[in-house]
């Protein structure tokens, strides 16, 4: 799915995905209004929670991978996990 917004989803996951953009672009802007709004979708408090550690986990390993020199993108070949192996191998962490 390139796009969300034109995604053919219920107006309440629509407010989660808007939601899971924002924590992703800029976690710093969520308000308590951006909370109210989930809410009255009808998230409890735990899918609130559990949306935002999923979105900010998510931007974690991006940049854990591209830290790492892997590339993600479908069209380069080798999997991520073959990237980093042949890091890793080349040129170690030294912990």
């Amino acid at each position: 799915m390139k796009d969300y917004r034109k995604a053919a989803v219920t107006p309440e996951i629509m407010e989660l995905l808007s939601f899971a953009e924002n924590v992703t672009r800029d976690a710093r802007r969520i308000s308590s209004d951006d909370i109210a709004r989930l809410r009255a979708a009808g998230f409890p408090d735990r899918a609130i929670l559990d949306a935002a550690h999923i979105a900010g986990f998510f931007c974690y390993m991006n940049r854990v991978v591209q830290a790492l020199g892997a590339d993600t993108r479908p069209d380069v070949g080798d999997t991520v996990g073959e990237k980093l192996r042949k890091i890793m191998v080349s040129k170690p962490l030294q912990i």
